[in-house]
């Protein structure tokens, strides 16, 4: 058994990690764009006027996170947000940002 301490650590870490990922605007702005639905990396890229290359970065920064999943089909990777409740975590920051 885990003892209780580290499972909070680790649980803060996750948190940080989270935190960090949606402290990018560009970043914000593709979960905006995925909450209508999921897209490919070059349909992000040109809605959120971003290079491939940088969105992919992007995008590797919110799977490693734990906010988009992806899937493959042929050459082309599509996200998705993993869970409806990112978009409200997001919309709470903005709610608290105003």
């Amino acid at each position: 058994m885990i003892d209780t301490g580290v499972n909070r650590e680790l649980e803060r870490q996750r948190s940080a990690a989270v935190a960090r990922a949606l402290g990018d605007p560009k970043r914000l702005c593709v979960l905006e764009s995925l909450a209508g639905g999921e897209a490919s990396v070059g349909e992000l890229a040109s809605r959120v006027s971003c290079q491939v290359p940088n969105m992919s970065q992007h995008l590797a920064v919110l799977r490693s996170a734990g906010l988009v999943t992806a899937r493959r089909d042929g050459n082309t990777v599509y996200y998705r947000l993993s869970d409806p409740r990112v978009l409200e975590a997001y919309q709470l920051l903005q709610t608290i940002a105003r």
